[in-house]
């Protein structure tokens, strides 16, 4: 037997002789010792030794037995370890008091050998067995739990693919009615004469239609389903062509940059769906800066996915992932703002003409869709970081 597997007890005895005597017939026996003079010396030695069983003398000067067990139970390694009394004392006040300080048991002076090894064994092995059954069922709630998740995984997934077929549908039948009001009202602005009301409503009609039809197509990029045909583009060239495209439109002061870290690789994306993720943060950003001015910066690298583990849920901490964060020095987000940042149809914008309150969520669909993630990370007056996450293992 190593002296992992000894069975270890503390006795604690302000009589050496009594000591002794109780050492020696548990030596004898294979147990793992440890000596205390005083009440104060066993709770010391309780956290350093971890005992499977306290023998605990009850007259005792400064802190007697039964406090010192008291003690003992307030400490949580310590809490479950079994206390037995040792003492001369018989009278059932003395027996009740020891119970109610947390006492297991109780051996009278002058003990029996045979009778003190017995009541320690049975302790002990008491002891053992509710240690491993707690281990047990620690392995068990994890597994429990982990179980969970992975069935609410599921579950999303499940829902999430009956979403995209609903919407696939949705989206198809919307098109092809908003074609239909289009093409009939090219007939009649066509049949009207120039500058009259008919022309001014048909084209209010239009231009309405064309918003819905912009909304109902987000809607299916949000949901990871969009029926759009679209090219391949490498990393390098997603940044440049964001950059080509924003070159005319910042306000004045602001600058857009990128940078692609060198070992990240040069993935291909979905042409459409990352350029419309990143520009749709890139225009969150710009409305962020104050006319002060401000930078916007599109940095790539390659990132693992237990850096994120506590952070974002679901994600898999031994892949690797391809990062794209966008970092803005804009006004940032309150902690209020932030919750609700990726709701569909949530504006800060004043003007729902202008701002449908899908930038953000549209960009959530693409990375479901991307089998990718997305986290914010914004603080007011320091600003924002929009970080996308794609799986390297992934083509697009």
């Amino acid at each position: 037997m190593n002296e992992k597997e000894k069975p270890r007890v503390l006795i604690v005895d302000d009589n050496p002789d009594n000591l002794m005597v109780a050492a020696s017939a548990l030596a004898e026996h294979g147990f793992s010792l440890m000596l205390a003079r005083s009440g104060a010396e066993a709770i010391a030695a309780a956290d350093r030794f971890m005992p499977d069983a306290i023998l605990l003398d009850v007259v005792m000067p400064d802190l007697d037995g039964f406090e010192t067990c008291r003690r003992l139970k307030n400490k949580p390694l310590c809490r479950d370890i079994p206390v037995i009394f040792l003492t001369a004392r018989s009278e059932q006040e003395d027996v009740l008091e020891g119970f109610k300080a947390g006492g297991a048991d109780f051996i009278s002076k002058p003990f029996n050998r045979e009778e003190m090894l017995h009541r320690v064994e049975v302790h002990i092995q008491r002891f053992r067995l509710q240690q491993q059954l707690q281990k047990r069922n620690e392995a068990l709630q994890e597994e429990i739990e982990l179980r969970r998740k992975r069935e609410l995984q599921l579950s999303v997934s499940e829902r999430a693919r009956v979403a995209m077929r609903i919407s696939a549908g949705i989206s198809h039948h919307f098109n092809n009615m908003f074609q239909t009001v289009l093409g009939y009202s090219e007939l009649i602005e066509a049949a009207a004469k120039p500058d009259s009301d008919i022309v001014k409503q048909v084209r209010r009609i239009v231009a309405a239609t064309q918003k819905t039809r912009q909304i109902v197509n987000q809607l299916a990029n949000y949901l990871g389903n969009s029926n759009n045909e679209s090219s391949e583009i490498q990393l390098e060239d997603v940044f440049a062509e964001i950059e080509v495209a924003f070159a005319g439109i910042l306000p004045a002061g602001v600058s857009l940059t990128s940078s692609i870290a060198r070992n990240c690789p040069n993935r291909v994306f979905n042409r459409t769906d990352i350029i419309q993720a990143l520009t749709n943060i890139v225009m969150n950003s710009i409305e962020a800066i104050p006319a002060s001015g401000g930078q916007i910066n599109m940095k790539a690298s390659l990132v693992h996915g237990r850096d994120y583990g506590r952070q974002i849920e679901n994600i898999d901490v031994g892949a690797d992932y391809i990062e794209i964060a966008v970092v803005d020095n804009g006004t940032g987000m309150e902690k209020a703002v932030l919750d609700k940042a990726c709701e569909p149809f949530f504006t800060t914008a004043g003007n729902f003409a202008d701002k449908n309150g899908l930038g953000l969520s549209v960009v959530q669909g693409i990375m479901h869709a991307s089998h990718g993630f997305m986290s914010i990370d914004s603080e007011m007056g320091s600003g924002t970081v929009v970080r996308l996450l794609f799986p390297v293992s992934d083509a697009a």
